[in-house]
């Protein structure tokens, strides 16, 4: 039988922590593109009570699977949304009814932070999981 000590269990988990890991058990990042819009924020499809000046965002219907939102997994996600080099983080609130594909709605705030002002209404943004 063979015994291990305390120190070699620790240098042989050391050793494993600093290989470098195969492409295989890697999660792949994926930015998604699509048009960014605001609204009007209230209670959401996640249960959460929001305000307009809170940094939420809404997701489109696909991005959900629980029959019901409050369960959802995508709920309080925390995603990062670019636009023109400006980069802004929001928790997953609620769904979005008109957001078709990979497009997103945002708090006005927020919309503000990202884009400097409402007048555009709707523009062109990438976003990720963070």
């Amino acid at each position: 039988m063979q015994f291990f000590t305390a120190t070699t269990l620790a240098a042989v988990a050391s050793l494993a922590a600093a290989a470098p890991s195969s492409p295989s058990n890697k999660l792949q990042a994926r930015a998604y593109s699509g048009d960014m819009t605001y609204y009007d924020a209230g209670l959401g499809a996640c249960g959460y009570q929001n305000n307009n000046n809170d940094a939420i965002v809404a997701l489109p219907f696909s991005f959900f699977t629980a029959a019901n939102p409050n369960l959802d997994p995508q709920c309080g996600r925390t995603i990062r949304i670019t636009y023109n080099g400006n980069s802004q983080t929001a928790t997953v609130v609620d769904k979005c009814a008109g957001c078709a594909g990979n497009s997103i709605d945002v708090t006005p705030s927020l919309f503000t932070a990202l884009t400097g002002s409402l007048d555009a209404g709707r523009v062109q943004v990438t976003w990720d999981f963070a």
